[in-house]
């Protein structure tokens, strides 16, 4: 059971996804303003460009067990996630077209699906080229979230795979997403708050997250994110 609980704790790396868009794009001005506000809010286009490669730490606690989380991204879109929790270790590799996952010592296929959502979401160049991976956005209206009026986009890839983001009106802010993410165990649908926005390198991230998915929640506090360390290219290499 301790396997299977740890492996549909869903990929967090997505919690920094942002999407900036052309001027040339025939869509309503409306989504365009938020992002741009949403973009403004977290730092600027320029320092955003300026981002290579991030580690992210993480640790809450989940079914009554402490767990670290440990994300490491390189442009263009590199991924690797190492879950620590009761002796247990995860990992999940990206090295841009081929995935792997280890849980102990075990080897685990990745599905095609998350192959194709792990393209999108770990390719750290989507900030700049949306168009290259199929990206679209509509607007959906609005709605209150913990007492805040908030604008609502929902993101869709070719493939069909689609999010909704929450964007605080007055701060410009994402407070909320909520998707249906892959896993090796099936598809899954997934709700994710995003508070405690704290300045790194000139970019502010949420430090606080609280996930739920299916019957089970997790809430993590991140304790460190660097930026731009040259991450070397062999640990996102695969092995076979």
């Amino acid at each position: 059971m301790q396997t299977k609980s740890l492996i549909t704790i869903v990929l967090f790396f997505n919690i920094l996804s942002i999407y900036i868009y052309s001027q040339e794009d025939k869509l309503t001005v409306e989504p365009k303003e938020i992002i741009s506000k949403y973009i403004s809010a977290i730092g600027g286009e320029e320092n955003l460009r300026n981002v290579k490669d991030r580690t992210t730490i993480m640790r809450g606690t989940i079914m009554d067990q402490n767990i670290t989380l440990v994300i490491k991204q390189k442009a263009p879109n590199k991924f690797r996630q190492e879950i620590k929790m009761a002796g247990m270790d995860q990992v999940l590799i990206f090295d841009g077209e081929k995935a792997i996952m280890k849980v102990a010592d075990e080897k685990m296929e990745v599905p095609d699906e998350q192959i194709k959502q792990l393209k999108i979401e770990s390719a750290m160049e989507l900030l700049l080229n949306p168009d290259e991976y199929g990206v679209t956005f509509n607007y959906e209206g609005q709605e209150n979230v913990n007492d805040r009026l908030c604008h609502i986009l929902k993101l869709t890839t070719e493939s069909g795979v689609s999010s909704k983001y929450y964007f605080d009106d007055e701060t410009g802010l994402k407070v909320l997403e909520k998707k249906t993410a892959v896993t090796p165990m099936g598809s899954l649908d997934q709700t994710i708050e995003y508070s405690d926005y704290k300045e790194v390198s000139g970019i502010k991230f949420p430090h606080k997250l609280k996930q739920s998915f299916g019957p089970q929640s997790i809430e993590v506090t991140v304790s460190s994110i660097k930026i731009n360390t040259n991450l070397s290219d062999d640990i996102f290499q695969i092995s076979e």
